[in-house]
């Protein structure tokens, strides 16, 4: 068994991933005993020929294989064995002190299950022209945080990944977040440090707009089913301790479902009872909220965006939740697997 496995999560990352992968063995130039697992989620680019001129191993998966994040994690903890393991995606590079500050933090408190640090965020739009930027992305500041759960790249200790049963490959959409909690859940410390961890480089998560919502964003997040895995995790938390970690953080999107589906309730019985009154009320009270928030915000196109992407998350609430997530024990998948 290593001491440390770091996994790098990559989708059509050619562009980006040489950077990452060599941040990484970078950072692992003097820790012993250490692993480089990069798991592709079927690209279509060069990610994969040019991860294979690493002293890496590459394991990639086939494109008919229900992919996302959490697959590649899920199929990284199966294809490493570090008694630590850190996830990284393809888009990101990692601070060259990082472990240094981190194992010492994970080997000293054994109750300690999982760790991130500081995340510098840069979004770019289409053109690829920088719209905004976050230096400490997670509001980190300059004091340890005792968290619930962890977002992006975390340093796992493995064997409670295999106690708590690790990432739900099925997953498309916070993954980590559900995960945190089963861990919190089962008595297990995580924390976010004042040390720098990563640069992210992405197109989402951008504050071009008052509400942080674009139109790139709602359409990668509707094709890769990232609407429906909100219900998806609300399902998943049943009968979890700290759930309302995740209704908390979520309270918006789940009061406009409540608002979407009186709305769809006013519509039926408006055409079982012909009496359009109740949603022709309910019509009216939502342009009126849509008004308002377009004056307060000065950007109606924003206003556009927040409704309808709310609208979706309400869609995603409700179906998701009664749609079953197979167990990970489901994903058989047989990938290819390269060497150096």
């Amino acid at each position: 068994m290593h001491k440390l496995s770091v996994v790098l999560i990559t989708r059509n990352e050619a562009q980006k991933i040489v950077r990452g992968i060599e941040s990484v063995l970078k950072a692992i130039t003097d820790i012993p005993d250490t692993e480089v697992v990069l798991v592709d989620s079927a690209s279509t680019d060069t990610t994969v020929d040019i991860a294979k001129q690493y002293p890496i191993t590459v394991v990639q998966l086939p494109a008919d294989a229900f992919l996302s994040p959490s697959a590649g994690r899920y199929m990284g903890f199966q294809y490493s064995d570090g008694q630590y393991i850190y996830f990284l995606d393809g888009d990101m590079w990692l601070d060259e002190n990082w472990f240094h500050k981190a194992l010492p933090m994970m080997e000293a408190n054994k109750q300690l299950a999982a760790l991130a640090g500081r995340c510098h965020e840069v979004c770019f739009n289409e053109s690829g022209d920088i719209v905004s930027e976050d230096p400490d992305r997670f509001q980190v500041g300059e004091k340890k945080h005792a968290v619930r759960h962890l977002g992006q790249s975390v340093l796992y200790r493995r064997d409670v990944l295999t106690e708590v049963g690790g990432f739900n490959p099925y997953l498309s959409n916070e993954e980590e977040l559900e995960l945190g909690l089963r861990i919190s859940a089962a008595g297990y410390e995580l924390q976010r440090i004042p040390e720098p961890m990563t640069i992210h480089h992405t197109q989402f998560y951008s504050q071009e707009n008052p509400s942080g919502i674009t139109w790139r964003q709602i359409q990668r997040d509707c094709k890769l089913g990232r609407y429906i895995a909100l219900g998806q995790v609300l399902r998943l938390l049943q009968g979890n301790p700290f759930i309302g970690e995740y209704t908390g953080l979520y309270k918006r999107e789940l009061l406009f479902s409540g608002i979407y589906f009186l709305g769809a309730v006013a519509l039926v019985l408006g055409v079982l009872m012909h009496k359009p009154l109740y949603f022709a009320l309910w019509l009216i009270a939502m342009l009126c909220v849509f008004v308002l928030r377009a004056v307060i915000k000065r950007n109606i196109n924003d206003t556009g965006l927040y409704f309808f992407d709310y609208l979706l998350c309400a869609y995603g609430f409700m179906v998701g939740f009664w749609k079953a997530v197979p167990p990970a024990s489901n994903y058989q998948v047989k990938p290819e697997v390269y060497k150096v």
